[in-house]
């Protein structure tokens, strides 16, 4: 087998990306990639815009991450390729580029231990031809560990399911903005790709009551939803029914349109929480209003994209369609294990944790 070599070196200066580049085209996105610090992992969410740049189709065959630390030494690697009956290379679910195609890739090397330092990534990718010819394309990252400015308080009090933060199975996380339909609507970033969605519970940790078949059977539905930081609020609307719809070629103008009744508000540091899915008529302020942390601007309602009533929120940079997620970490959050809760130090809500907002 012949094997041909292509580099593609991705640095991070001042969010602008260096690269070289022959067939194929690796481009990471977002433009800054953060680490997110939970209480024993580091957690690395983002994504590779990858064009084949030929005519050729081309599969991709074994992908390699090698982790070093600030004095280059190795310290950590891992890899997908396809040896065995069921090939580890097949988790990586889209790996066929027919000619002058693109596809995005979900980084699926995405936590590691506290122990590491992630001062650089090197992803190794080998890609195969028709005529079984090996290319391998080298990019590499700097990463920053997330520092946020801003002191948030938890949007919901009282005993709450993480039901879908932004992990790697995540449907937030799993947002493909570069899906024909999606692209269609002009979306080009996944606005949510540190998102939540909140789920409220009993003291037995029920989500329900009787068979879940009324929004009224959530303990959640109608629970009041606060401001979790200082701030003005730059869009407010609450004529949404409660009937799980909404209208998706309106997401071409407005994207916030997935969540029904919503509330946007801007904070000091430039950055904005957005509060999805509320109970129709249930917002107490309009936009150009200021808030304050902890006040309660809503309720849990089923408005929008909604499958049953929850809050959805998230932090992002802006409300345009090009807008892109930021993580958050939360001041007043316990972790509940049986009968028993610890203080959550780093703040950050995981998938399936159960959670006492104080």
């Amino acid at each position: 087998m012949k094997t041909v070599y292509y580099t593609a070196v991705l640095l991070l200066f001042f969010g602008s990306p260096i690269y070289a580049q022959n067939k194929i085209l690796i481009d990471p996105k977002p433009s800054s990639i953060f680490i997110e610090q939970s209480e024993n992992k580091q957690i690395l969410n983002f994504d590779f815009l990858i064009s084949n740049q030929s005519k050729d189709t081309l599969t991709l065959q074994r992908l390699k991450i090698s982790i070093f630390d600030n004095q280059n030494h190795l310290v950590h690697t891992r890899f997908l390729d396809n040896n065995g009956t069921a090939p580890s290379i097949l988790l990586v679910p889209t790996r066929t580029w027919n000619g002058q195609e693109n596809h995005l890739v979900f980084n699926p090397f995405s936590e590691f231990d506290n122990s590491f330092p992630l001062n650089k990534l090197e992803f190794e990718w080998t890609f195969s031809d028709a005529k079984e010819n090996e290319m391998i394309v080298k990019t590499t990252i700097l990463p920053e560990k997330y520092q946020q400015k801003t002191n948030y308080q938890f949007p919901l009090k009282g005993r709450v399911l993480v039901y879908d933060a932004h992990d790697y199975n995540s449907h937030h996380r799993r947002f493909d903005y570069n899906f024909e339909p999606i692209k269609m609507l002009e979306l080009k970033s996944n606005f949510m790709r540190y998102a939540y969605d909140f789920v409220l519970l009993d003291t037995s940790n029920n989500q329900f009551k009787n068979k879940g078949e009324n929004n009224s059977d959530y303990f959640g539905f109608e629970r009041s939803v606060y401001a979790v930081a200082d701030g003005k609020i730059i869009y407010s609307v609450a004529n949404h029914k409660d009937d799980k719809t909404f209208d998706i070629p309106k997401l071409k103008e407005n994207p916030l349109e997935l969540y029904g009744n919503c509330v946007a508000i801007q904070h000091n540091d430039g950055s904005v929480s957005i509060y999805g899915h509320l109970k129709e008529n249930s917002l107490k302020y309009k936009k150009g209003d200021l808030v304050k942390s902890g006040q309660e601007i809503g309720q849990i309602g089923v408005s929008g994209s909604s499958f049953f009533p929850h809050l959805h929120f998230e932090i992002r940079t802006d409300l345009s369609n090009t807008a892109e997620g930021l993580p958050s970490y939360f001041s007043n959050i316990d972790l509940v294990i049986g009968n028993k809760s610890q203080k959550l130090k780093s703040g950050l809500a995981e998938t399936g944790n159960v959670i006492q907002a104080k």
